[in-house]
This record gives C-alpha cells, structure tokens and sequence, in this order.
C-alpha cells in the first residue's frame, strides 16, 4: 500500500451528471487521473482507516477502480477514480510526476518532475523497452504482450521510481485506455499476468517475437 501525502497531488472541485442530476464531490489530481473522495478519517483513526482500505478497497476483488490514501495535516482519505467526474478546476494535465535522478543533495529527496505519459509509453515500447513477445499461459498463445511484473520492474529502473508509484503508473495506462489485461480479467499489477498495448492489438501473432 502506498501512502501519499497533500504535496504528492493536486486538489480540485469534481462535477457528474448522475441520472439528471448534478453531483459535486472534493476531487484530487494525481498521475493525470481524476480521484474523488470516498472518506475521511481523523489522523486519531489512522489505524483503523489502513485497515478498512485494505478490507474494503485494496484485498476487495469486486473493486476495480483505483484507489488512492492520502495523508493531510489533520486528517487521512481514501480517494477512488471515477470516470462519471470531470474536474472543474485544476484540470489534469497528460504528465506524472516521478522523482528528478538529476536532485543533488542540497535538494530534497521528494523532489518531482513532470514526465509526459506520451514519452513513458514511448520509452516502453521503444529498443530499451519493455519484452513484448509471444507467449504462453494455460495452454494458449497471446501475442505482442508483456508481464505486469516486468513492467513495473521496467518502471522502477528507468524512472527511479518505488514499485507502489510504478503500479499507479500501470493502473493510469489502463484508465487511458492504453494498455489491458489480454482477457480483460484483471486491473494492473505487479503479477506476472499478461498485458497489451491496444495498439498492438490487431497485429498478426506472426511478427510478434517468440
């Protein structure tokens, strides 16, 4: 579980339209997705709220959304992407945030800087990328696809990043529409299940690497 602070995101006002109806609920920006707030605990109850995020959110398979904790000064919230929202300020920006490599030590280590989804994606996909071969799994070829294990692997050492941000990185892609899972079963995580580029979608198994 990761836990952010106020300073990992950015907050803002979110608005839906709900069965004619207009909904307005606190809203966060962070790794270009939209969060809204689901609940909030006094920082007295911190324990409590972990434990209830893993119960409900984090160990909860019916739960497919991703889920944020985020730390305040004065109290702690748990956070969940919802696509119904649109932000109706401080509108999100195609970019995450990951550590600087280049911060020297005067600077502090949480230093940030802002790298485009466009370029991370590039990178993957690139000649120092991610695998993304033919392969294996119960007895059934799938092509052009990679591990989620190794994209997080590949995350966290081009981008210096802990595996926790990369998977949110992972989930980011996957709420854009990016990448998916082969059999549309499961969100991104840091598992050795098989992941696609939609791009790579319609491409012959045959000029994919075996």
């Amino acid at each position: 579980m990761m836990l952010l602070t106020s300073q990992d995101v950015a907050y803002c006002q979110a608005t839906a339209n709900i069965q004619g109806q207009i909904k307005n609920k606190p809203g966060l920006i962070y790794n270009d997705n939209l969060f809204t707030l689901v609940q909030k605990y006094g920082l007295d109850e911190f324990e409590v709220a972990i434990k209830e995020y893993r119960e409900d959110f984090l160990d909860n398979e019916e739960v497919q959304a991703a889920t944020l904790m985020v730390k305040e000064d004065d109290v702690v919230g748990i956070w969940m992407h919802d696509d119904r929202y649109q932000a109706t300020d401080n509108p999100p920006v195609d970019k995450v945030a990951v550590p600087n490599p280049d911060t020297s030590a005067s600077k502090t280590k949480n230093q940030s800087k802002l790298v485009d989804t466009k370029y991370i994606v590039a990178k993957m996909r690139g000649e120092d990328g991610l695998k993304i071969k033919t392969r294996r799994q119960k007895l059934k070829l799938h092509h052009h696809c990679f591990l989620g294990n190794e994209a997080v692997d590949w995350l966290v050492g081009h981008l210096n990043i802990t595996r926790e941000k990369a998977v949110i990185i992972g989930q980011n892609l996957v709420t854009k529409k990016i990448i998916h899972h082969v059999l549309d079963e499961h969100f991104f995580k840091d598992e050795p299940l098989l992941y696609r580029f939609y791009e790579d979608e319609d491409k012959s198994m045959w000029t994919s690497e075996l």
